[in-house]
């Protein structure tokens, strides 16, 4: 299993807008990418240390705890 950098996980940002989660995530930990999607849209499953997957709602709300996937 591997270890990644930086902070991993963003509970906090639940309900907040994913643009604006997306860049606190980005600034938290720089070794990141933060991904807006659509909830439910398929992702691959593959452990990326520098990818973090943000879904959001039909109104661009975060739904789901972002983490480092």
């Amino acid at each position: 299993l591997r270890q990644c950098s930086g902070k991993q996980e963003w509970p906090e940002l639940v309900g907040e807008r994913g643009s604006k989660a997306a860049k606190i995530i980005e600034n938290e930990n720089e070794d990141v990418r933060a991904i807006v999607l659509p909830e439910g849209s398929a992702v691959p499953r593959d452990l990326r240390c520098d990818r973090v997957w943000v879904f959001v709602d039909e109104r661009g709300v975060v739904v789901d705890t972002p983490v480092v996937m």
